[in-house]
């Protein structure tokens, strides 16, 4: 088989296995979310971050470059065009005719896989999101209410102590 072919292939099964990684721990912080357990939000959220570096260099190493560092809030529209060269992406013209029909088989499966996975794994990011979303809604809210209630409800005053009386209680009979 075609040193190229073999590696293509071997770039598409570890994407295919990263975005598998990714989609199981965005299915797992959903519950962390609705727990409200920010230690369990903070190591999936950190999860999904190594998970996202990982695909950024199998990217990189499929257009045969050194890792682009992600910037934050950069747009993903530029990089449309660079995915589809990226080389582990199948598509049907991108196995030659020569190549044996297993060979061809194995390729269009895994690329199938990657494309249900990658259409769960944006399914899990918008759920997430509005899980999120919601949090953040729910949160405002008890703090505007905390806030408007400042004065109703302050610490507690001390109480007065009585004191004992020294005076001696005088019966009349």
């Amino acid at each position: 088989m075609d040193p190229e072919l073999t590696t293509s292939l071997d770039l598409l099964g570890r994407r295919l296995a990263l975005m598998r990684q990714l989609a199981s721990s965005l299915e797992q912080v959903q519950s962390a979310v609705v727990r409200s357990d920010l230690c369990g939000i903070q190591g999936h959220t950190a999860r999904q971050r190594e998970l996202c570096q990982g695909l950024g260099q199998l990217e990189a190493e499929a257009l045969g470059r050194s890792p682009r560092p992600s910037i934050p809030g950069e747009s993903r529209e530029h990089n449309h065009k660079e995915k589809e060269d990226f080389g582990i992406l199948p598509s049907e013209d991108a196995v030659s005719p020569a190549v044996s029909g297993e060979v061809r088989q194995r390729w269009k499966s895994l690329g199938q896989e990657l494309a249900q996975v990658e259409l769960r794994v944006a399914h899990l990011n918008r759920v997430y999101a509005g899980l999120l979303r919601r949090a953040q809604r729910t949160l405002q809210i008890f703090l505007r209410v905390l806030a408007s209630s400042t004065g109703t409800y302050g610490p507690p005053k001390r109480p007065t102590v009585m004191v004992p009386s020294t005076m001696q209680e005088v019966t009349h009979v």
